[in-house]
């Protein structure tokens, strides 16, 4: 076991993550926690080994403790920080201390938080995976994600369901029928993909760069039955590995109404953890965010991007109150002071 791994299985077994944990199990819609005295990494410790018993495992084995790969989590642990900086160092932390299991950063949509007038694809692309993976693959895990990144709203995940275009191996496939939808869906036809929101159509290939995914799909298709689907590098073109379906997710930003997207919060379960560093300062900076997002707003015109026109049409921003009700239910653990 390295030095890291004992660091960590010394912080789980501590009385204090113990005392954690319990509380967390027989949690109420009032439970609240506060944390003194930590610094640093400290804090990424403690929600590692917080986290760790929170997986559905047989608790304490020391099979478990050995080993840095783990079964599936049961819950989900959401860490928001004070700024993108230190939530992406909080990340960094936790996917190192919980190797093999889902650590994700939810970042905001822009290069720079709070400056709406550059859109970020990478940041795009990394918050359609997440909440792609919360709503149809995993049922836990540890997000880190900080308060700009919270104030845009997410799409509903019965509509992301109902949107989202499943390709199995063996299944039919007419080209014209996807060429149509991943149109209407917002998808750019072009000679070679290689950015999410892009499709090529070449003889019986199809390749395709779903906003949901880091990577293109390739599906080759014999007559209309789809033979193979592959993961490719866009660089190399290389295929890095084969799959039985894959789930095509369309532009989570502009193809999709106000009314279909809610915070963050509502899409994640009920017995999510809430580990927050300052309460008040959440709801002082969603404020800012949009006195901010109102004004650049009012100065939109049409020669600013589509994408950007289409992200504040609508105006789907998450209030201050509307955190107060969204975590109302939720067990809180304060890193600084309670307010």
């Amino acid at each position: 076991m390295s030095n890291l791994a004992h660091l960590l299985a010394a912080y789980r077994n501590h009385p204090a993550v113990k005392k954690i944990t319990e509380t967390l199990e027989n949690q109420t819609s009032a439970t609240r926690i506060q944390l003194k005295g930590l610094a640093g990494a400290q804090e990424s410790f403690v929600v590692a080994a917080t986290a760790l018993h929170s997986f559905s495992v047989a608790k304490g084995s020391p099979k478990e403790a050995r080993s840095t790969v783990y079964p599936p989590p049961s819950t989900f642990h959401l860490f928001i920080a004070n700024s993108k900086e230190e939530a992406a160092y909080r990340f960094n932390d936790l996917e190192g201390l919980l190797a093999g299991r889902p650590v994700h950063f939810f970042p905001d949509s822009f290069k720079r938080p709070a400056y709406f007038d550059d859109i970020n694809p990478t940041q795009v692309l990394q918050r359609s995976e997440v909440i792609n993976k919360i709503t149809s693959q995993e049922k836990g895990g540890v997000i880190a994600t900080y308060p700009e990144a919270l104030f845009e709203k997410v799409v509903k995940p019965e509509v992301l369901a109902q949107s989202r275009i499943e390709v199995k191996k063996g299944e039919t496939l007419e080209v014209d029928w996807i060429i149509e939808v991943l149109v209407e869906y917002g998808f750019e036809r072009t000679d070679f993909v290689y950015e999410p929101g892009q499709f090529s159509v070449r003889g019986g290939i199809v390749d395709l760069y779903s906003y949901g995914n880091d990577l293109p799909y390739r599906i080759e298709l014999f007559d209309d039955e789809v033979e193979t689907i592959r993961v490719f590098d866009p660089l190399t073109q290389l295929s890095e590995r084969n799959l039985a379906s894959v789930s095509i997710v369309p532009n989570l930003n502009t193809r999709f109404r106000q009314d279909q997207k809610v915070s963050l919060f509502r899409i994640l379960p009920e017995n999510t953890v809430i580990w927050i560093k300052d309460f008040q300062f959440l709801l002082d900076r969603l404020q800012y965010c949009f006195e901010r997002a109102e004004q650049f707003a009012s100065k939109l015109t049409a020669l600013d991007s589509a994408e950007l026109r289409e992200i504040f049409r609508d105006r789907a921003f998450l209030f201050p109150g509307d955190v107060v009700e969204d975590i109302a239910g939720r067990a809180m653990i304060y890193l600084e002071g309670r307010n």
